[in-house]
């Protein structure tokens, strides 16, 4: 911040500095005059400018052959000059200046469209070849929306993980879930629990490539067109657990003996390798969870997994109500699988195609996973994106370490129906495998009920950009955010009496940049952007509606948007005829 002494003697070296270009200007526009009419030119020196600036006797006597002409391209080049100065300054402005000494457009240059292109050259195959000022906008990387104030747009890049915080209908789907969707190069994963990312989106992903869709729970009410092999990833251990992990998550509280779950668990990974191995489906293992006399499981795990089958047998062959106690906490962690409806998305159908996750990362495809909030048949949401992350990275590792092109995940509502329990782990090594994990929030704490506190502190930090929007309403969250933004230097002035006269003085003192209340109540449409390694910046959002080139959102989803009333209305129908049947 600058003191009045400072800014003294910038006004001071700035007069010096306009009379000087002025005075230059003006001799040369004359001098060019002179030439032009063939006329001599008077030498440039202090006495020829102070001539010339003493009225039109002077003008007159220093350009004696040519005072009309040399007036016009003196007073032409002088106009040229202060318009470069007046372009220079806004230039200047624009990349240095922010009234409330927040990230200037400077600062956050590494985000703008010409850096933004550079980094998409290198991260995509496609675009190799491509100069960097070909590079359309949408392939620049993940919009995050416009610096504020200079306007100028600011993209994520394609080895970036996100992590969005917004209060409800503050911006969420309008400017962060349909424009990545809409955007996205190559595959696309999103979960929702609503109907509006999908009705918005649809047909432009039907036109990139193929849609698939589960939606166990009605959200939009689609009709079921594929199926997937969910026992397929037990084919190896590691996988396995992941697998009975998302169901597991359903009994698991804080507070609740680790035994019952971890217990369940450990059978879950039983019953799963031995489906596998065995070519069993779904269903088996729910008839063998059913039954804990049931022995076939441990006979085909010892005929290939002798190690596993002792542990399963250990949990088996214990005291009555102890088994009980496993087997009803692996029921309830399967509950989800119980209606037939839900159970038909994971089993074999020779009549639908088979969704496979590892054909799908090196796809240009889409898969939309909707679910109403939690409940059990969240955990096959859970299942199948991590089935996807897991698929997409090894695609990367037989891809040179990384995706050829980005997989984007926009992961909706990810703590009510998406929670993968180490996803805060996974956001440290995505990005660098070409897979952009986008986590929208409602508030932070619902991360940590999610998580946990250590959990989503570690999502927190490893997310490389953070946006925080409005309507965030968490005290301890917005203070944090406050003393992340950070401080400035004031100068404040004082005046005082006595009876020999008044004094003023000046002094400089620190103060937040923004308020905790300031940030809460920021207007929708607005929001922070914490990208690593830069200061805290001002951005306006981007809305759909808003862009020129997404003007066939709005009649797209509207109809789409009709059909799916269309389909609940149907729905409602077969079910009322269902009742009177009866």
């Amino acid at each position: 911040m600058m003191t009045s002494s400072d800014r003294n003697w910038v006004a001071g070296t700035a007069v010096v500095g306009a009379v000087t270009m002025l005075s230059t200007l003006s001799w040369a526009g004359a001098a060019l005059g002179a030439l032009l009419t063939g006329g001599d030119v008077a030498p440039f020196s202090p006495l020829t400018v102070i001539r010339m600036m003493s009225g039109w006797p002077g003008w007159s006597s220093t350009w004696p052959d040519s005072p009309a002409v040399s007036t016009v391209a003196a007073v032409a080049l002088d106009i040229l000059g202060v318009a470069a100065v007046v372009l220079v300054v806004r230039y200047v402005r624009k990349w240095l200046y922010h009234p409330l000494d927040m990230a200037t457009l400077y600062q956050m240059r590494e985000l703008a469209p010409a850096a933004a292109a550079h980094t998409a050259t290198r991260h995509r195959a496609s675009l190799k070849a491509v100069p960097a000022k070909n590079v359309p906008p949408a392939d620049r990387g993940v919009l995050l929306g416009d610096h504020a104030p200079s306007g100028v747009e600011l993209r994520g890049n394609d080895e970036d993980t996100y992590l969005a915080i917004m209060a409800p209908r503050a911006g969420k789907s309008t400017s962060l879930a349909i424009p990545i969707a809409e955007e996205a190069p190559a595959a696309l994963l999103m979960t929702s629990n609503k109907a509006d990312v999908y009705a918005a989106t649809l047909r432009e992903r039907s036109n990139r490539g193929h849609v698939w869709a589960l939606d166990t729970q009605g959200v939009a009410r689609i009709r079921r067109s594929m199926w997937w092999d969910m026992l397929a990833e037990a084919e190896t251990l590691e996988r396995t657990e992941r697998l009975a992990s998302h169901f597991i998550a359903q009994i698991t509280s804080d507070g609740a003996d680790p035994f019952w779950s971890q217990s369940a668990n450990d059978l879950l990974v039983g019953m799963f390798r031995a489906a596998w191995h065995d070519g069993a489906s779904i269903k088996d293992v729910l008839s063998w969870v059913a039954d804990p006399d049931e022995k076939a499981p441990l006979r085909i795990l010892y005929r290939h997994e002798p190690v596993l089958a002792e542990q399963v047998d250990s949990s088996i062959n214990i005291a009555e109500e102890t088994q009980s106690g496993i087997f009803q906490n692996a029921r309830t962690a399967l509950s989800g699988l119980r209606d037939e409806k839900v159970l038909a998305w994971v089993t074999p159908d020779k009549h639908r195609p088979r969704f496979d996750p590892e054909d799908f990362a090196l796809s240009t495809d889409t898969l939309y996973l909707l679910s109403k909030k939690g409940g059990p048949a969240s955990s096959i949401v859970a299942a199948l994106a991590d089935a996807v992350f897991t698929s997409a990275s090894e695609a990367g590792e037989r891809h040179g370490g990384r995706l050829p092109e980005p997989l984007r995940a926009v992961l909706d509502e990810a703590a009510n129906i998406c929670k993968i329990a180490d996803l805060p782990d996974l956001f440290s090594h995505l990005g660098s495998r070409g897979i952009n994990p986008f986590v929208i929030l409602q508030s932070y704490r619902q991360g940590v009920k999610a998580w946990g506190e250590v959990g989503m502190d570690a999502m927190w930090s490893a997310a490389t950009k953070k946006l925080i929007g409005a309507g965030v309403d968490d005290p301890k969250f917005v203070a944090d955010i406050a003393t992340l933004v950070g401080q400035r230097t004031v100068e404040r002035g004082s005046y005082s009496t006595s009876k020999d006269g008044g004094s003023t003085s000046r002094s400089e003192q620190r103060e937040q940049i923004l308020e905790p209340s300031q940030i809460r109540a920021m207007p929708k449409g607005s929001a922070l952007l914490l990208a690593t390694g830069m200061p805290i910046a001002q951005i306006q959002l981007r809305p759909w509606y808003e862009e020129a080139s997404m003007q066939h959102i709005g009649p797209q989803k509207a109809a789409e948007e009709k059909l799916i009333t269309e389909r609940a209305v149907t729905a409602h129908e077969e079910l009322k005829a269902a009742r009177h049947a009866r």
